[in-house]
């Protein structure tokens, strides 16, 4: 079983991570709803630039000017220039130990808010980058292991694995002004990640199977929307938002089948409404030039997927094992496990 690290999101950018993911696929019939892969696919793009960055699997996010990339083995905060398709600048961060070999381990990253916003999972804390001076700004004290972080208008929101819970940051005071519980104790988990958006702050429950909808505003639990663990799998992947669609990188997490799937919720109807089958190990998921992105891991490769239909329609090889994407610069942005971040110019 390949055995990865973890994601990440933004508003107006979504990104996201790895997870090690698995689906038990004998025996399970497609639901109803659900799609699969045809035989064979057009490519999804082209690979335009290969960035060589230092190695190590950490978060990821695109944003805020520039691709932004951490190292666990550093620690640094790398800054790749778009115009350039070049590192322009290394920022040391405050980790305290290399990513461990299950997820997430690295915490994630997020961009937005005139900021870099990075997790670090050893300390609870979270970090506040300027993208104008390539500095720490803020170490803003959070909940127990913040794994997941996004960020929305006027907020950032970190989701605690040790909770679980969600800490709310005012970007203008770098103070927490909210903290939602999510569950009991024995619901803490180390796989946690979260997406928001005009539509609400969704994140994913692991041993909960389930992803819950937080409303901005109120700071309330407003919907639980349970995933079906045997069609959906446990949402040990990422998730990615949109006013229309929520996306949840599924799988039975710890098994290692060769089989995931990738969730669809209607934010409308607070429901599944969608299974898109045929991955071999869904992770990292973005939504860009009207289609929602997919780093398989195990296929090493990026596939597209029609987001009205949930049909893969396209798919491109990377060669290495594709960790987390980005969407911005009029590419698709991948990191894969040989320390190096891959542009895709898609296909019109």
């Amino acid at each position: 079983m390949h055995r990865l690290i973890l994601l990440m999101k933004k508003a107006g950018v979504l990104v996201v991570g790895v997870v090690a993911l698995a689906y038990a696929s004998a025996g399970v019939a497609a639901a109803p709803g659900s799609t699969s892969r045809h035989p064979a696919h057009p490519r999804a793009g082209k690979v335009v630039a290969k960035v060589p960055i230092p190695a190590g699997t950490g978060a990821f996010a695109v944003g805020e000017g520039a691709v932004w990339s951490v190292s666990d083995t550093g620690p640094v905060l790398t800054r790749i220039d778009p115009d350039r398709n070049a590192v322009v600048a290394s920022i040391k961060l405050n980790l305290d130990s290399v990513c461990p070999p299950d997820p997430p381990g690295c915490g994630d990253a997020a961009v937005g808010n005139g900021a870099v916003w990075v997790t670090h999972v050893d300390d609870d804390t979270v970090s506040r980058i300027d993208p104008g001076t390539n500095t720490v700004t803020a170490t803003i004290k959070v909940g127990s292991r913040p794994l997941g972080i996004a960020v929305s208008q006027g907020a950032v929101w970190v989701a605690n694995g040790g909770g679980p819970s969600v800490s709310r940051i005012d970007p203008v005071t770098n103070r927490v002004v909210a903290t939602i519980r999510l569950g009991p104790a024995s619901a803490a988990t180390d796989r946690m990640t979260v997406s928001a958006g005009d539509g609400g702050v969704w994140v994913t429950m692991t041993k909960l199977d389930a992803v819950m909808r937080i409303d901005p505003t109120t700071n309330d639990v407003s919907a639980t929307v349970k995933l079906s663990w045997l069609r959906s799998g446990q949402p040990c992947g990422f998730i990615a938002s949109t006013e229309s669609a929520i996306w949840a990188a599924g799988a039975h997490c710890g098994a290692s089948s060769g089989f995931g799937v990738v969730t669809r919720i209607d934010p409308r109807k607070n429901r599944v409404s969608r299974i898109v089958t045929g991955f071999k190990a869904p992770i990292g998921l973005a939504v860009g030039f009207g289609s929602l992105w997919v780093a398989d891991l195990d296929a090493k490769a990026i596939d597209r997927v029609n987001s009205r239909t949930g049909r893969i329609v396209a798919r491109l090889r990377v060669g290495g094992l594709p960790i987390r994407l980005g969407i911005g610069f009029g590419s698709v942005w991948v990191r894969d496990d040989s320390g190096r971040v891959l542009r895709i110019r898609p296909q019109r």
